[in-house]
């Protein structure tokens, strides 16, 4: 588990680096057992933390691991190395002070999304670090800028092979698109 103890933040802040097991942060490791994406290596985490008023603590760091992920063209796992910075807003739950009856909707702030509440004397940061890394995964990863993915045809990889479908593309629904003439322009 990463944590801040809200007590050993001093008045300069309070700076911390550590390299953590993936298996203290349950969201990766859920990740992990789902097969896609798998975490080989440890989360290293530099993290600066300041009290600002009101118990309020602001934390500035960088994360960074490697990811074993699939390429979304040709399929071959791949290592990434994820690196990012990110900057949170932690504050203490004080549930005794919400009035349900003056609930109203309010639109979050860009600075308010990368918050983190906590109770007691503690930031449990595991599942804002883990955020912080699944952000930095990319939606289409690729192995390579120049992989070629895998024939619509016959699936072989194009990357190692060159596959014998381009004789084939007659049996595309588009082919008949070729022989298609339009009538010539009236001037």
């Amino acid at each position: 588990m990463l944590q801040i103890h809200i007590l050993s933040i001093k008045e300069h802040g309070l700076d911390l680096d550590k390299t953590v097991d993936v298996k203290s942060f349950p969201l990766l490791t859920s990740i992990s057992q789902k097969g896609t994406v798998s975490f080989n290596q440890p989360v290293h985490v530099r993290i600066h933390a300041t009290i600002i008023a009101d118990d309020t603590v602001i934390i500035k760091g960088a994360v960074s691991t490697l990811a074993h992920i699939p390429c979304s063209r040709c399929l071959e796992s791949y290592d990434l190395t994820i690196d990012t910075e990110f900057t949170a807003t932690a504050t203490p739950d004080n549930p005794a002070s919400i009035d349900d009856d003056a609930i109203e909707e309010k639109e979050l702030k860009t600075d308010e999304m990368d918050a983190i509440v906590f109770s007691g004397n503690s930031i449990d940061l595991s599942d804002g670090v883990s955020q912080q890394i699944i952000m930095a995964i990319p939606i289409k990863p690729l192995c390579r800028d120049n992989c070629k993915g895998l024939c619509n045809g016959c699936g072989a990889d194009l990357n190692k092979n060159h596959c014998q479908c381009d004789s084939q593309v007659a049996n595309s629904p588009f082919s008949v698109l070729k022989g298609l003439s339009f009538p010539k322009k009236k001037e």
